[in-house]
């Protein structure tokens, strides 16, 4: 990808660079151009990042980290909470922008900024909690102790379908843990992010602390993960990326967190209270137009309850209001956010169809909305087999498939028959069932009778092509610490 030259658009929303927490803008020739997944129409332009912006923000990124690691962790916490205030003031623009570039709706995307300052506050109470330990010794005169230091600079590389709330999961615990941070949000999706970012220098967060800079997603993402400097990646994004990563920063021994791709079941059990977990399926399955490694791909509902489910589900997706992002402001969808996206979900469900699926609602775009965007209707497909690219591969699509199953033996192993291992959803009113299933599902994550997946409490961890560390939880503090024993003889 090249940068566009700089288009005549001088009043619409522009993302500049951040370095040292000074905005900093490019060249005429070195901006690029966010289109509306609407319209197609430019809403935004970009500044975009040279390799030397790319060095200035990883060194005023070293300068900040050795500063605030010694920044004791309470008046950390009272600063990341002050950032977060004036972050939340600034939700309405934000939730703007990111309705214009990336098609959430309004109501959303503002929740996604505020839900996103939730999360680095939660992290900034965990601040003062960094705890170390006292070891007994073999001698009388030992003394042993185990503290735990930031690792350093952090390069955040982060996607386009949540680009702010995907982004708080790594600044929360980085800023709490004394880090700095370089981040490099998609430039499909850059206005809200780094206007997220500015927010918080502009709350009072230290110069330098945190930098943002968009352009070449291969480029400057290759340049953060060969730095010396950064002594930590985390990355949000596909897994051949994320593996991508890893070859690349393995040999320079980096600290990495890779949160991936998911294909993630659903188990409706013949006990399951109907209504409700139709309506939580249409929502994990439709909601930010699928577009969600955590949404659910595939249902395995038992025969007996199987074609009531399904037109559970489908009268769901047929009462789903979609918007343009910003009008109705409330609506339930939007647009896909790529073309590209988009062509994939048409994709599965014709070679779905081809296979012998049948399409129960939805396969095509909204009335009134063909050829018009990236608009795509919810789309409820049955008789669905695993020999169909919708029930392997990740759609990332508002596509909800069926299979039906008589022994739940079948639908687990069918359920862990994947190279990922996000999340799992079961619907049942039996606690056996409930065990048995979410012990032997093969997922970092399983929730029960619901959809609620991602808690600051909790930890999230792919398992197999899904991940690689853990975001969320307490445990995610120690994906940006590192550990020092201190043995002195007092002779």
């Amino acid at each position: 990808m090249h940068p566009a030259p700089h288009p005549d658009v001088s009043a619409l929303p522009r993302a500049d660079l951040i370095i040292a927490g000074r905005a900093t803008t490019a060249s005429a020739a070195q901006h690029g151009e966010v289109r509306s997944p609407a319209t197609g129409e430019v809403v935004g332009t970009f500044a975009w990042a040279a390799p030397e912006q790319v060095e200035a923000a990883v060194q005023a990124a070293e300068r900040s980290w050795r500063i605030w690691a010694r920044v004791p962790a309470h008046e950390r916490e009272t600063v990341i909470r002050r950032a977060t205030a004036h972050a939340r003031t600034q939700a309405d623009r934000i939730g703007r922008l990111m309705a214009l570039e990336q098609g959430k709706p309004y109501a959303q995307s503002r929740a996604e900024v505020t839900g996103a300052c939730d999360v680095i506050d939660f992290y900034a109470t965990e601040a003062p909690r960094i705890a170390g330990e006292i070891n007994q010794t073999e001698k009388a005169s030992l003394r042993s102790w185990v503290i735990r230091q930031p690792v350093g600079v952090v390069a955040a590389i982060t996607p386009w379908n949540y680009p702010v709330a995907l982004l708080a999961w790594k600044l929360g615990p980085a800023l709490a843990a004394g880090c700095s941070m370089v981040v490099k949000p998609n430039c499909v999706t850059p206005l809200s992010p780094v206007a997220f970012c500015q927010a918080l220098v502009d709350g009072g967060l230290p110069a330098g602390l945190i930098s943002a800079l968009v352009g070449d997603d291969l480029a400057i993402g290759t340049a953060l993960v060969a730095h010396p400097l950064v002594a930590k990646v985390a990355f949000t994004g596909s897994t051949s990326t994320g593996k991508a990563i890893m070859r690349a920063a393995g040999p320079l021994l980096k600290k990495i967190t890779l949160e991936l791709g998911g294909h993630c079941p659903a188990i409706v059990c013949p006990d399951a209270d109907l209504p409700a977990a139709a309506k939580a399926i249409a929502y994990k399955a439709f909601r930010n137009m699928g577009q969600s490694c955590s949404s659910i791909n595939r249902i395995y509902a038992h025969a007996s309850i199987h074609d009531a489910l399904v037109e559970l589900v489908a009268a769901e997706g047929r009462t789903m209001t979609i918007g343009d992002g910003l009008v109705p402001p409330d609506s339930d969808l939007g647009p896909m956010t790529t073309a590209t996206a988009l062509a994939k979900v048409r994709t599965h469900v014709a070679d779905a169809l081809a296979k012998g699926a049948r399409l129960v609602s939805g396969g095509d775009a909204p009335p009134g909305r063909a050829g018009v965007g990236n608009f795509y209707m919810p789309t409820v497909l049955t008789g669905c087999t695993h020999e169909m690219l919708v029930m392997r591969d990740e759609t990332f699509g508002p596509v909800a498939p069926f299979m039906t199953y008589q022994d739940p033996e079948d639908a687990l192993r069918w359920a862990n028959d994947s190279d990922y291992g996000l999340c799992a959803f079961v619907f049942t009113r039996d606690l056996k069932q409930t065990v048995q299933l979410s012990e032997r599902l093969e997922t970092g994550t399983v929730c029960v009778n619901h959809v609620g997946v991602n808690t600051a409490y909790g930890p999230y961890e792919g398992w197999k092509n899904s991940g690689f560390g853990v975001e969320l939880g307490r445990d995610a503090m120690g994906e940006y610490l590192k550990r020092k024993h201190i043995k002195i003889d007092l002779g």
